[in-house]
């Protein structure tokens, strides 16, 4: 996409405030962001903590590692920027599917994970930690390994319910995302692009365990 998606606007709300407000509508203790130094300043409010990709270069991992580095609490849901189509209901729905060191994860028919739309436990560093250290550092890697573990939930995704999963490029397609469903005449709604460095900002929430 070439720009920094966090400083999107969707109906006059920069994306990372929106992706804020949906976690903390899904029962946020804390609510941080996680950027690579030398990106441009958010203004985040003050009570949104701000964290640094712990490993420069290498994708969302780093930014997953940022997070559960400095977690407090048995879970921790990850929200990316470009997702404007989930909503706390989606985190309330997986944390239904949640257990003592274990997450969830959506995974769509075609076997796909969406795995910055998920809750990890905080069980899962270490995995994280020698997936940074020695690879592989796909995220779709990182979710088989947990749900062999017994560290992740693998949830389908019901019927037709896809575009919520989808990731967006510009303000327009987030508003017909939001519509209450996929674009018109949308040939494949929910467009999958790998989890790599294009899709911007993360934002996590840190769930107490009641």
């Amino acid at each position: 996409m070439g720009r920094d998606k966090a400083l999107l606007t969707v109906d006059g709300e920069l994306m990372w405030r929106r992706q804020a407000c949906v976690l903390q509508a899904a029962g946020a203790a804390v609510v941080g962001v996680v950027r690579q130094r030398g990106q441009a300043p958010l203004g985040l409010l003050r009570e949104i903590r701000l964290w640094h990709d712990s490993v420069v270069g290498v994708g969302p991992l780093a930014g997953l590692h940022a997070a559960l580095a400095v977690c407090q609490h048995e879970w921790l849901a990850v929200l990316a920027v470009d997702m404007p189509c989930i909503d706390g209901n989606w985190f309330h729905w997986l944390r239904e599917h949640c257990g003592p060191q274990r997450g969830a994860m959506a995974w769509g028919v075609d076997g796909h994970a969406e795995p910055l739309a998920a809750i990890y436990p905080r069980a899962a560093l270490p995995e994280v930690e020698q997936r940074l250290r020695s690879g592989p550092r796909s995220l779709q890697s990182l979710a088989d390994a947990l749900v062999a573990q017994g560290r992740l939930a693998s949830v389908p995704l019901p019927a037709g319910q896809s575009w919520r999963a989808a990731n967006w490029n510009t303000p327009a397609e987030a508003v017909a995302c939001r519509s209450a469903g996929p674009p018109v005449g949308a040939q494949n709604p929910a467009r999958r692009k790998p989890a790599g460095r294009n899709r911007g900002l993360l934002a996590m929430v840190k769930f107490s365990s009641s």
